[in-house]
């Protein structure tokens, strides 16, 4: 019974400084109380007045506080290196070794520990990227998608976080945003690719992305979400690119950016392309 109290007291998780502070403490109060029982039982099986009690209390308390405190606080910032350590494991671990960006693994993790509330789950892909290694390698391409990932971090990192998915495929998982609030940034993000310069000024690289954005509630699985925000990008890529549709958007009718029709359900829909072969 006892140790099982001792193992409560002392194996609570030590996460910061605060937590440091009170390991210590609670191991100190332990030691204390063990101490002067012990002082007591010795000093009545010999007991020599109660000045001599006082006086062995004084000294059990002096030698806690030098000793057991310290030693406390040695093993609680033992365990909190320990856990930061361990944070940082996990952290590298879902992070992406190419752009700094959280990876696909993540993705999931934190939809599913931010599923209270409507979110946004935007998916952005470069065009036709397979090029850029054919023509340049794939060292400059690594480049590229260096600055791309830059770029849609600038532009839509105040949606929420941003993860890299696939090879030349990026996420956002956006919260507290409308979904026309998040299209707009992310046509501005599409309309800066567009113009920009991946490459050097000798050797300049021009880029198109297109994206796909779903509206995501507490009842939709991550799968459910990822799809839905898939095909849409899909869509974009078959209808011409650089564009952005949405999940929402009924597809039987057409796709309609602005006053053009793009695609007609009077004409053949475009194929839907496997996720292996987008480009």
């Amino acid at each position: 019974m006892y140790g099982e109290i001792l193992r409560t007291l002392l194996n609570r998780p030590v996460q910061s400084e605060r937590d440091v502070r009170l390991l210590a403490l609670r191991f100190a109060a332990i030691c204390f109380v063990i101490a002067i029982a012990v002082d007591s039982a010795l000093q009545l099986l010999a007991f020599h007045g109660w000045l001599g009690l006082l006086r062995g209390w004084a000294i059990t308390i002096v030698v806690v506080a030098l000793v057991a405190y310290p030693i406390g606080r040695y093993i609680g910032a033992t365990r909190l290196e320990h856990y930061r350590t361990k944070l940082k494991l996990n952290e590298k671990s879902l992070a992406d070794s190419l752009t700094g960006l959280r990876n696909r693994t993540s993705l999931p993790i934190d939809y599913d520990a931010a599923s209270e509330g409507n979110r946004l789950l935007i998916l952005v892909s470069l065009d036709r990227f397979k090029t850029v290694n054919e023509r340049y390698g794939h060292v400059v391409g690594d480049r590229v998608l260096i600055r791309a990932a830059r770029m849609i971090a600038e532009e839509l990192g105040n949606l929420g976080s941003i993860y890299r998915t696939d090879g030349t495929e990026f996420a956002v998982l956006a919260t507290g945003y409308t979904v026309a609030e998040a299209k707009t940034q992310v046509l501005a993000l599409l309309a800066r690719v567009e113009g920009g310069n991946f490459g050097t000024l000798e050797k300049p690289v021009s880029l198109t992305a297109s994206a796909g954005i779903t509206e995501v509630t507490d009842a939709i699985t991550f799968t459910q979400a990822f799809a839905a925000a898939d095909s849409a990008l899909e869509f974009a890529k078959a209808t011409g690119r650089s564009r952005v549709c949405l999940a929402s958007e009924p597809t039987a009718p057409g796709i309609v950016e602005g006053d053009e029709i793009v695609w007609s359900s009077d004409g053949p829909a475009p194929q839907k392309r496997g996720r292996t072969r987008r480009s």
